[in-house]
């Protein structure tokens, strides 16, 4: 099969998988209890107050009713209007992405490169003490919390040395300005992700260096004279990617949901903090279209990691 049909295939089979998460997304936000017009009015509204914002956000229309104008508004590319932020989604949605953007890929680039060295470190000192020592580490930051983590970092950053902010994406005044100030409020929450999705990259790693370094082909690399951290850098590594590019691809999904805490605790104003300020107000157009966002970023995760593949591994494609 070409490169061409492989791709063609790929696309075709995203196509049932968002139409079936739009219908599940959609009945599960609907079904949930708690009524976003008493959320918006309050509780002290009148009844005619009430009914006219359902009627104006069409929640009185039956759920099949509402379902099949969403979905054809969907199709257009209308993922609604706000109910807190009164502007469309899509808007509201693609300012919050940028913002976490910043987050996801500063910590997630700097978590592949220090995470797959320090995996290949330890396999390559398999038995010793760095490779008891990394994988200590690895066992130890695991266990730790996100939140709990981020509120560490401010206690002692924040509070305790007054070197860093604690919350926010810029300061309101100071010394700091610009690109500076952003970086400084970067620097906390971006660690923390860092942290939490480093011992995944070192294990896989780790791991997979192991289990290439047991093949023939390598074994025939150190018999043709090649020096043992060349046979390491150039053929075991290389070879060992596929698992560590499989996590990186999912990983990007996993950090847009998985920042939520993260970006709560240091009120961080990015797609994560969005869904759950809107789970709390109801909000759901919000809350729909955050999660529909979500899953393409997870089914282009998920392509872009099986293209990579095929670049690592053409035999991929035959399968």
């Amino acid at each position: 099969m070409g490169f061409g049909k492989y791709l063609f295939r790929r696309i075709l089979q995203m196509i049932p998988v968002m139409i079936f998460v739009v219908i599940f997304n959609f009945l599960i936000i609907n079904f949930a209890p708690g009524d976003p017009v008493v959320v918006l009015a309050g509780e002290n509204a009148t009844q005619e107050y009430m009914d006219e914002l359902r009627e104006s956000f069409g929640l009185n229309e039956p759920l099949h009713t509402r379902f099949i104008i969403y979905f054809a508004n969907l199709i257009q590319g209308d993922l609604g209007v706000s109910y807190t932020y009164n502007a469309p989604v899509s808007e509201v949605i693609l300012e919050k992405l940028k913002v976490t953007l910043m987050l996801v890929v500063l910590s997630e680039t700097i978590t592949i490169i220090v995470g797959t060295t320090l995996g290949a470190i330890a396999a390559r000192y398999r038995g010793k003490l760095l490779d008891s020592s990394i994988s200590n580490l690895a066992m130890i930051l695991y266990c730790l919390p996100a939140f709990w983590l981020g509120m560490i970092l401010i206690l002692i950053f924040a509070v305790h040395l007054q070197l860093l902010p604690s919350s926010g994406m810029y300061s309101f005044g100071g010394e700091y300005t610009g690109f500076v100030d952003l970086l400084r409020h970067l620097i906390l929450p971006a660690t923390t992700l860092f942290l939490v999705q480093l011992p995944i990259y070192i294990k896989v790693t780790r791991s997979s260096v192991i289990e290439v370094a047991q093949e023939d082909f390598i074994k025939t690399a150190r018999a043709i004279g090649y020096s043992e951290s060349t046979v390491y850098r150039k053929f075991a590594l290389r070879n060992a990617l596929l698992p560590t590019v499989t996590i990186a691809g999912l990983s990007l999904s996993t950090l847009f949901t998985g920042s939520l805490l993260t970006e709560t605790v240091f009120s961080w104003p990015g797609m994560g903090r969005m869904i759950f300020d809107a789970i709390s107000a109801r909000d759901y157009p919000l809350i729909m279209g955050g999660f529909i966002v979500t899953t393409f970023l997870v089914i282009i995760g998920t392509l872009i990691t099986d293209l990579i593949y095929t670049y690592l591994d053409p035999r991929v494609v035959n399968s």
